[in-house]
């Protein structure tokens, strides 16, 4: 990895795509950010189990979403949610091994993190019918496997977006990959809910046990605690295939294995190459408890997004989730132009007049394959010149919505910190973080009613469905509560508790391509 020097943290807080949009209803009030859960002011590697206290919860006021006017810390219910997301975020990313160092350590050196120990899916559902032989390597290994039929497994590591079926491809020409990771509270109850192995959530047999015997899935919860028992935890990290005109400096890098099927790829001879990756986007999701006293927030998880700030610009008309009712770009498969003085951005080529977040073609394809040398899809981008240098286009990505001020505000005061410990992680910045809710909140038309905020999406995880306040033919809701609320087991389409890993027990039949065009 390489460490990013603390003066670079000038050039993170002018990121015009993480710009804050006025008008939020902040006033002069400012969130503070908590950089450990124990409540001290020093960045440590405790990743919370819960938000602390959040007075803006309790009976009979529920919560008005994320606008109206802040004036203080006790009507703020948003800014203790997105201190556990940065807490999380930080500590999962903490060097393993090294959580009792100081942070000049624990986030600036090299060496795993944390969550590079957990599990992938695959390790309890099985690959796919067909990966790569690629032989043993020391690196971590990026797994394309196919379903047999010309289209990328499910149950390994992705090309595709979980929410489209569709691919992400940067300025360069290669696709954004994708892997999962469990932790081992998670693990163990797929294993064996109620500690019974019989009716396991990893097999066909024993998601037929677990119906029959009218069992619910319920994940184990966190402590109220934030430094209590951690809940069930699962993260999605999306990587960037980097190159020599790549500042690789800016990004969470690792040298890993790619091991694409010969099925996937244009000519049929497998992939087996070592590359640099660099971090681009991770959502973090835990189980968090049922607030049973004043049952305001739902045992819906909490949901993290975070993202590169170098990603893409904010679109000219974005949303504002302060005032979110009269955005004019809801449903709509595009939000509008990017800033023409767009800077150096990994999803956007300036000026490029192509349509934002327009998705590419697998032409008369069923399915988009892979070059069998580097830019790896190309095939399926437009190439420009530009700076003496070959980009390509699809898509050009924009932000459709800015993000939230309060969160804005607490960005800039974790990315300082960040940038004073020497750690790369100065470039990344939070979305958003969201929470199923009990519907006692204030909810404007065309909005998803079951979490705070209505609408939280990754760019490069949910491309193309930024502005979905409804499920379509084309893909999910722009909502992860909204998205996940239709996770069902393998067996006897039974709910199971917003994870879709479960239904990776079933072989499951090719995947659709859509078309958002």
């Amino acid at each position: 990895m390489r460490i990013l020097p603390a003066f670079a943290f000038v050039a993170v807080l002018g990121a015009a795509s993480f710009s804050a949009q006025a008008g939020f209803g902040q006033g002069t009030y400012v969130p503070k950010a908590q950089l450990c859960a124990n409540g001290t002011q020093t960045l440590c590697s405790t990743i919370p189990a819960y938000i602390g206290p959040d007075p803006e919860l309790s009976p009979g006021l529920g919560y008005n979403g994320i606008f109206g006017q802040i004036t203080s810390a006790a009507n703020d219910s948003q800014t203790p949610f997105d201190n556990m997301s940065w807490q999380s975020f930080i500590g999962l990313n903490w060097v393993e091994g090294a959580e009792s160092a100081p942070a000049a350590r624990g986030l600036a050196a090299s060496g795993a993190r944390v969550w590079q120990s957990w599990v992938k899916p695959d390790f309890l559902f099985g690959s796919g019918p067909v990966k790569a032989s690629c032989g043993a390597t020391s690196l971590p290994v990026i797994t394309i496997a196919s379903d047999g039929k010309g289209a990328p497994s499910v149950k390994n590591d992705e090309y595709y977006q979980a929410s489209t079926n569709l691919p992400l491809i940067d300025i360069y020409g290669n696709w954004t990959l994708y892997e999962r990771r469990l932790n081992t509270t998670e693990m163990l109850y797929l294993v064996a809910p109620n500690g019974q192995l019989l009716d396991n959530l990893v097999t066909i047999a024993g998601q037929t046990k677990f119906v029959s015997d009218k069992k619910q899935v319920a994940f184990p919860t966190s402590a109220i605690d934030p430094l209590g028992s951690r809940g069930a935890m699962e993260l999605k990290i999306a990587w960037r295939i980097l190159g020599p005109n790549d500042n690789k400096s800016r990004y969470f890098t690792i040298d890993a294995q790619l091991a694409v099927a010969g099925d996937l790829v244009s000519g049929g001879q497998q992939i087996c190459e070592t590359v640099t990756l660099g971090m681009v986007g991770m959502h973090i999701i835990q189980r968090n408890p049922y607030y049973d006293g004043n049952k305001v927030l739902l045992a819906q998880w909490i949901w993290s997004t975070f993202e590169h700030v170098d990603n893409a610009p904010v679109a000219t008309a974005a949303c504002n989730p302060a005032t979110p009712g009269p955005c004019p770009t809801i449903n709509q498969p595009s939000c509008g132009a990017a800033p023409a003085s767009s800077g150096n951005y990994s999803y956007f080529v300036g000026g490029s007049t192509a349509p934002t977040n327009n998705p590419p073609s697998a032409g008369a394809q069923k399915n988009f394959a892979w070059n069998a040398k580097p830019p790896y899809a190309s095939a399926y981008a437009q190439p420009v010149t530009s700076g003496g240098q070959t980009l390509y286009v699809a898509p050009q990505v924009v932000r459709c919505w800015s993000i939230y001020g309060l969160t804005a505000s607490l960005n800039t005061q974790w990315q300082g910190a960040l940038a004073q410990a020497g750690s790369v992680f100065a470039n990344y910045a939070l979305v958003g973080t969201q929470w199923g809710t009990s519907g006692l909140e204030v909810r404007l038309p065309n909005y998803p009613i079951d979490a705070v905020p209505g609408l939280l999406s990754n760019l490069t995880l949910e491309t193309y469905i930024q502005n979905n306040a409804v499920a379509t033919t084309s893909g999910g809701v722009g909502s992860c509560v909204g998205c996940h609320g239709q996770a069902t087991l393998a067996v006897g389409n039974a709910p199971s508790d917003f994870s879709f890993l479960p239904s990776l027990a079933a072989p499951l039949p090719a995947r659709p391509v859509f078309s958002l065009k």
